[in-house]
């Protein structure tokens, strides 16, 4: 299979987001272009692709895009992360403590070691089965290029990636790649050879309290002149 360049990857994924959303901006004036940054006290990122225009409901309507092609393969590749995988454990050696009705001992008992002992017992053994359990689920690992594509604030963001460097990936580590996109809201596009996209995984719509994403990059004055 042909090996796409990321600018063809980045300019046929911009294409493809332009028509996708065309129901919303609905022949109202749009601004797509590639490599947009961010404002200098906002880290000066680039993101490959930005699309701005004018909603009914919530004014500026921001979206950013990553592009990756398979020069970039291990920034794509869910790995393991131990601060995720610590934080889940609490969170799942709590969610025993509590569904097992030790914890309620705290209240309920006066004599501290029915008070105290076996609560924080009950808390131990579930982190660690917890753990022991889902050790390998995709909800302790990360991924480089979510991290990355978090730099450049939208209402929706989107990552795009070639066939060919998803090909190259495990079919395990597609599925977390998926799996994690999902949950944190953030949506994946396969760019194919000839110009062509598809949805792997849409984005989820964000919001900054009332305040817009055009604030943090630095053409923000002329994406407001080109979207009125």
């Amino acid at each position: 299979m042909a090996q796409l360049a990321e600018t063809t990857v980045q300019n046929t994924a911009v294409d493809f987001l332009k028509n996708y959303y065309g129901g919303l901006f609905n022949g109202r004036k749009l601004f797509a272009q590639t490599e947009v940054r961010t404002k200098q006290k906002y880290g000066g990122k680039r993101a490959d692709g930005l699309l701005a225009f004018k909603h009914w409901l919530t004014g500026d309507y921001v979206i950013s895009m990553e592009a990756k092609s398979w020069k970039t393969l291990p920034a794509m590749r869910p790995k393991f992360d131990a601060w995720f995988f610590i934080k889940n454990c609490l969170k799942g050696g709590l969610a025993v403590c509590i569904i097992s009705g030790a914890f309620f001992a705290i209240f309920k008992e006066s004599d501290p070691f029915y008070q105290y002992v076996i609560p924080m017992n009950a808390f131990l053994v579930g982190t660690l089965l917890y753990g022991v359990l889902t050790f390998t689920n995709y909800s302790h690992k990360t991924v480089s290029v979510v991290r990355q594509v978090r730099q450049y604030p939208a209402n929706r963001q989107w990552l795009a990636f070639s066939t060919d460097s998803l090909d190259k990936m495990g079919k395990q580590e597609v599925r977390h790649l998926r799996k994690i996109c999902r949950a944190r809201g953030i949506g994946i596009l396969e760019v194919k050879k000839k110009g062509q996209a598809r949805v792997l995984v849409r984005a989820k719509f964000q919001s900054n309290w009332g305040k817009g994403f055009l604030g943090f990059y630095s053409r923000e004055r002329e994406i407001k002149k080109v979207i009125g």
